[in-house]
């Protein structure tokens, strides 16, 4: 009995679900194509989308919708059904009320037509988009998702319907209102749009971009657009500056982040020796980064503790290098850092270092008209007076030294206050004009060559010494390079060194001389032996 009483409701309830009735459902889920619903009938509504008026994903679950049965499946126990047709018939009075109250509309944009577009309202009623109203441009895709249009003409009649919509003056309002609501301070999301070299221009919304410049975007200086957003991404940003006339929109990334800044002091108070990366050298100094944010200048003359000199022979960027704050100026955001303080000052010990006699090592670093400087280390030159670098006479110490040459000096005086150091490349070797005049003295012959021509002779070198050939002393004229033999004239002391004064014809005419005694010694002999032959010749006639 029972059994029967089950079948006749099942008959009963199916039978009442005719096509073309109207039900209504409660949401049981939904897919990307279908929303199902149960309607009280034992099997399950189908919905598909052409037959929604939203999108499936809008419908949740319970959500109470009312619907027309179009075709019913016994087999398989399901019922196709359509809100569309529902809605249609009160659609139009809905539309004719909106347009009457200057309301919005959905609709989707379903293809071009001539002049525009056709629009689907609530996806059942059809609407003409003129292109002058439609802000897409010519090559444009036309938009797949649902947009807000306003209705500016509603035509109705019993067997024709003549509705017009523009999206540009729902874009036009939306850009008034933001414009007028809007202020520096409010944070807004974006899109991407596109990412250039000086920045990147972010879509707010349709018809209203703002420009993030990369100074906006983090408080590292060295990142840019490019580091940190791409096309198509989202983010959130904070108005910098909004310009209503111009409709200008400054936007900023690292206003939303914390600002290093804040706490400088405490973070890097006066006299603290703190740690960083050369960032870039510059000629006046070099700049250090301490953190993302945080960059401090260390002047040229917090680099070296005497002579200046290069500073990328000192530091390359990139080094990490220690430093100490000299000073904080947070309002301006610059720090003052000193790298020769945070090294030490070299000349604090420079009497124990290099005490005056020593003999020292050291690179010729420059050479000047007056003399050569000499590095001993970093931080420690010398210099030497172009008397003191060699015991012969030197017109330019190019003639002696070159750059980055390795030298032997001795330290003549050092002035630790001043921070000067003089040094003698001469002493640090054996004074030939002492060891000349140990050797030679006035008369004595000597052999040199001819180093250069001067007014009135010619310097002879002789045994790493210098000496004065007058021209009236020379059997002939000279070139630089011939060799010669001449007699000392004179030797007169200046204080370290010996004036020397050589004569080739006075050692010719003393040879001569010497030649002409010898012929007249040996004439003499022979005429007294001829005289003695003589006697004898007339001593043994007598006999």
């Amino acid at each position: 009995m029972e059994n029967n009483f089950e079948k006749m409701l099942e008959n009963y309830l199916f039978n009442e679900v005719k096509v073309g009735t109207v039900v209504e459902g409660v949401v049981v889920r939904s897919t990307d194509t279908d929303v199902f619903v149960d309607f009280g009938w034992k099997g399950e509504g189908v919905i598909p989308t052409d037959e929604l008026v939203k999108e499936p994903s809008e419908y949740k679950p319970g959500t109470k919708i009312n619907l027309l049965v179009l075709r019913i499946n016994e087999e398989e126990g399901t019922a196709l059904l359509s809100e569309r047709r529902v809605y249609l018939r009160k659609a139009r009075e809905l539309i004719k009320e909106k347009f009457e109250n200057g309301e919005k509309v959905i609709g989707k944009i379903k293809e071009r037509v001539k002049g525009g577009y056709k629009v689907l309202i609530d996806n059942v009623i059809e609407a003409f988009l003129p292109g002058r109203e439609s802000l897409i441009r010519s090559g444009d895709k036309i938009p797949e998702d649902y947009l807000e249009f306003k209705i500016i003409k509603f035509n109705a009649s019993r067997k024709k319907l003549n509705i017009v919509v523009s999206r540009k003056i729902i874009v036009d309002e939306m850009i008034d209102s933001f414009y007028s609501n809007r202020k520096p301070g409010d944070v807004i999301e974006g899109l991407v749009e596109k990412v250039e070299k000086f920045g990147a221009f972010i879509r707010i919304a349709e018809g209203i971009t703002g420009l993030l410049p990369n100074s906006e975007v983090s408080y590292d200086t060295s990142l840019t657009v490019e580091d940190v957003l791409r096309e198509g991404q989202s983010v959130k940003l904070l108005i910098k500056d909004i310009d209503r006339n111009k409709k200008r929109i400054i936007l900023s990334l690292k206003a939303l982040m914390p600002d290093p800044w804040e706490n400088i002091e405490k973070k890097y108070p006066i006299g603290e020796v703190v740690s960083g990366i050369v960032k870039k050298i510059m000629p006046f100094g070099f700049f250090v980064n301490l953190e993302p944010g945080i960059d401090g200048l260390v002047h040229i003359s917090e680099v070296f503790w005497g002579r200046q000199g290069r500073i990328q022979d000192v530091v390359e960027e990139g080094d990490v290098v220690k430093v100490i704050v000299k000073d904080v100026d947070k309002e301006n955001r610059k720090l003052s850092l000193s790298y020769k303080e945070a090294k030490g000052d070299p000349w604090k010990n420079i009497e124990e270092k290099y005490p005056v006699g020593n003999v020292v090592t050291g690179v010729v670093g420059a050479i000047l008209n007056s003399g050569v400087i000499i590095d001993l280390e970093e931080e420690i030159s010398g210099f030497c007076p172009i008397s003191e670098l060699s015991w012969k006479y030197v017109e330019k110490p190019e003639e002696v030294v070159t750059i980055k040459q390795k030298v032997k000096a001795v330290v003549t005086s050092l002035d630790k206050d001043a921070r000067k150091m003089r040094l003698s490349i001469k002493r640090a070797t054996q004074n030939p004009w002492k060891l000349f005049v140990e050797n030679y003295k006035e008369g004595d012959i000597v052999t040199g060559k001819i180093v250069k021509k001067v007014k009135k002779g010619y310097i002879v070198e002789i045994d790493d010494i210098e000496a004065f050939l007058p021209e009236t002393h020379a059997l002939e004229e000279k070139n630089v390079g011939d060799q010669l033999t001449g007699r000392i004239l004179k030797i007169v002391e200046d204080k370290e060194i010996y004036k020397i004064t050589i004569s080739e014809k006075l050692k010719e005419e003393i040879e001569q001389l010497k030649e002409l005694s010898e012929k007249a010694n040996a004439e003499r002999v022979v005429s007294l032996e001829g005289k003695v032959k003589n006697a004898n010749s007339t001593d043994s006639r007598e006999e």
